[in-house]
Parts: structure tokens; C-alpha cells; sequence
């Protein structure tokens, strides 16, 4: 009795005490209301519900296309032909009648040299050459007359061939006073000005060839060997551009200091609207896959970090499914890795797991896809993959 009264009167004591019995009602009053609150039961069946309701997924049927893989290689844009006019005689410059950056039509004139003695050079040598064939011409007669020695008749006949000749030289140097255009282009620059004097061999002008323009770049020696001479290529330009062209040119011989191989590729350039030296990303056909195309959003990660999409069996059971990424566009992605046709969970695979049974809605009917091999191809660049040239657009694919 001496103790408890001794353990009551100690403050500290007291205090803990209190506060312990209190603590011990509060547990004990929400352990009760919670068992009166709630049926037994109740709390099971509502998490079944909630489990239920998770499991209802959207998906989409998709079927692999056919897609030509490609390899990307830094490129820039080059004239089909630059050609150097250069004079084929000595003169002073007396008319330019096309100015710098105008395009121009084959034999057209776009320098001119002043003619000095040439134009009666050709005259005298015209003249020589009708006297030697009415000489020649003489000459024959007297021989079926058996008045001409054939040693005389031979002598005529060099007479004559040697008139030809100078009037051809002559001809020929009057033709060369204008410096004419080999082929349609655009006159890049111009290396004289009106009044100078040009010497035989000096430049006069440079002619551009821009029709088709080319893509040049250069390949390792890697990738050399499964590029595909003729097949369909592309570039994106740095201004934003995307160009389509085939692959016309693939180096047989390395460059010595890069040991990469260049590859030319041909785009129509008809109007005009692109110019050499343009830097861009050459996409360049090397072989053909079979690939789907999927909402970007689609992508999900396994537990041991690879990369993969969840798809359904026959039994709407959830399965993963390792992908690998081979192309990209404003559509969605392409990835291979798939079966040739798949059901794809479009909406809610980030709340199912693999081996799950789940309830699906599809969000198109396989009847209602477009034909297969009917893609937009606007992955020719991005990611290393695009369309084959007789497909060009497929389904829309795992779009949310």
C-alpha cells in the first residue's frame, strides 16, 4: 500500500499513466466502429469489383507491312554537272549577253570575242576551196580524156583536201568567237567582264547542271556492301525539306583518307527550287524488313528493362512482347520484333500484367483496315526505316 501511494503521488508517473489508458480506449473505439460501419464481406467484394474493372482494355489488330530499312549518313546537296567554259581562241571580250545566276538553254551564246581578221579569213578560205574543186573538177575531165597523168590528178587531190581543211579552220574559229551553253543550266558565275582580253584556255564562265540535283555522302566500308543500286532513297534538309530521289551512283574505289565509299543520289529538281550545297541526312535502302507501326505512347518497359509492347493471345490473356525500334514519323513509330498479325492493348496496358485474362473492347474491326502497303513513308529519315516505293500507306496504328 506504501508503494502505490508512493507511485501516485510521483507526478511523472501519474501523467504517463493517463495518457497510455487513453490511448489504449482510442484504438480500441476505432476498431469497433469500423467493424459496425462495414458488413463483413463488403470489403472483399468491393476490391473484386475495382480488380474487374481494371481489366477491361482497349485493342487494335495489326498486321506487319513490308518496309525497305535504310542506312543514314550526313549529306549535301551537289549540281548533276559544273562545267568550266573556257575559250578556244584569243581575244577581247565584246558581248555577255547572259548575267550571272540566269538560267539558260543549250547553244545559247554567253560569251562573245571580237571577231577581228576571222570573218575574211573564212571568206578567202571559201573562196581557195571552190577554185581547188573546179580545179579537181578540171582535172578529172583531162583524165578520162587520157590528157592527165595520175601523178597530176593526185596532186589535185591534195589541193583540194587542203582548201577543205582551211576552210574548216576557219570555219571552226569563227564558230568559237561565241562560247555557247553545252546543255540547259544556270550561269553560276562569271570569270570576265566586257572589254577583257580572254587567252585560249582561260575561263569564261561556269555552267550548272541542276536538273536532277544530287545528294552526294559517304558510307563505311560496313555499309557499303548492302546498299541497293537503284533503290528508293531520301533526304531531310536542314531547311526542312524532304526529298525523294533513287540511288544512282556507289563508289568502287574508298577515299584514301576517309576509307568511306560516296554514294550519289538522283532528285528531280525541275523547278528549280534547290541548290548545291545544302546539307541534310541521306537515307539510303540497304534491304526490307517486316514491320508494324504503333503509337510512340505504346512503349513499356519489362522488369528487366527491355523494351516491349503487351499483346493479347486467343484467350485475351496478356502477354509482353520484346520490340525493336527501326523507324520513326509524324504517325507513330515502327517496330519490329512482332508476329506477322497481333493484338495490340491500346488503352490501359499500363494497369495489366502478363498472364492476366482481361475483358477487350477493339477499337477497329480487322475488316474495316485499310489494305495492307498503305504507309505515307514519312519515316525515310528519322529513324532508319521507310516504306517501300509501291506501298505508301498502311493503317493507323495503335493511335490513341
Amino acid at each position: 500500500m506504501n508503494f502505490l501511494a508512493s507511485f501516485w503521488h510521483q507526478r511523472n508517473y501519474r501523467v504517463a499513466t493517463v495518457v497510455a489508458v487513453l490511448a489504449l480506449l482510442w484504438l480500441l473505439s476505432g476498431l469497433l466502429s469500423s467493424g459496425e460501419s462495414q458488413h463483413p464481406g463488403q470489403g472483399a467484394a468491393a476490391s473484386t469489383a475495382a480488380h474487374a474493372e481494371a481489366l477491361r482494355v482497349q485493342a487494335r489488330r495489326i498486321e506487319a507491312q513490308p518496309y525497305a530499312t535504310r542506312v543514314q549518313v550526313n549529306g549535301r546537296t551537289e549540281a548533276n554537272r559544273s562545267v568550266r567554259l573556257r575559250a578556244e581562241l584569243d581575244g577581247a571580250i565584246v558581248a555577255l549577253p547572259v548575267a550571272e545566276g540566269r538560267a539558260v538553254k543549250k547553244g545559247e551564246v554567253i560569251c562573245e570575242i571580237a571577231p577581228e581578221d576571222r570573218l575574211e579569213q573564212l571568206a578567202r578560205a571559201s573562196a581557195a576551196l571552190r577554185k581547188a574543186q573546179l580545179d579537181f573538177a578540171g582535172a578529172e575531165r583531162l583524165q578520162k580524156k587520157g590528157l592527165q597523168s595520175d601523178t597530176a590528178m593526185a596532186q589535185q587531190q591534195v589541193s583540194l583536201a587542203e582548201a577543205r581543211a582551211e576552210y574548216r579552220r576557219a570555219e571552226v574559229a569563227v564558230d568559237n568567237l561565241q562560247i555557247r551553253a553545252p546543255f540547259d543550266g544556270v550561269v553560276n558565275s562569271r570569270a570576265v567582264e566586257l572589254g577583257d582580253f580572254i587567252r585560249r584556255g582561260e575561263e569564261c564562265a561556269t555552267l550548272l547542271d541542276l536538273d536532277p540535283i544530287l545528294v552526294v555522302g559517304e558510307v563505311s566500308e560496313s555499309q557499303v556492301g548492302n546498299l541497293i543500286p537503284g533503290g528508293p532513297a531520301s533526304a531531310q534538309l536542314q531547311q526542312g525539306q524532304l526529298v525523294r530521289g533513287s540511288l544512282r551512283y556507289i563508289s568502287q574505289q574508298a577515299h584514301e583518307l576517309t576509307r568511306a565509299y560516296r554514294v550519289e543520289v538522283a532528285v528531280d529538281n525541275a523547278g528549280g527550287a534547290l541548290r548545291g550545297g545544302l546539307s541534310g541526312r541521306l537515307a539510303l535502302p540497304t534491304g526490307e524488313i517486316m514491320a508494324h507501326r504503333i503509337n510512340s505512347s505504346l512503349l513499356t518497359l519489362d522488369d528487366r528493362g527491355d523494351l516491349g509492347v503487351r499483346i493479347l493471345d486467343e484467350e485475351n490473356r496478356v502477354h509482353f512482347a520484346g520490340v525493336t525500334l527501326v523507324g520513326d514519323g509524324d504517325e507513330g513509330i515502327w517496330v519490329s520484333g512482332l508476329p506477322q498479325r497481333v493484338t495490340l492493348i491500346t488503352v490501359g496496358q499500363e494497369y495489366v500484367t502478363a498472364g492476366e485474362i482481361v475483358q477487350v473492347e477493339f477499337e477497329q474491326l480487322e475488316s474495316d483496315l485499310p489494305a495492307p502497303g498503305a504507309n505515307t513513308g514519312a519515316a525515310a529519315v528519322g529513324a532508319g526505316v521507310v516504306p517501300v516505293a509501291d506501298k505508301q500507306t498502311s493503317p493507323r496504328e495503335g493511335e490513341q
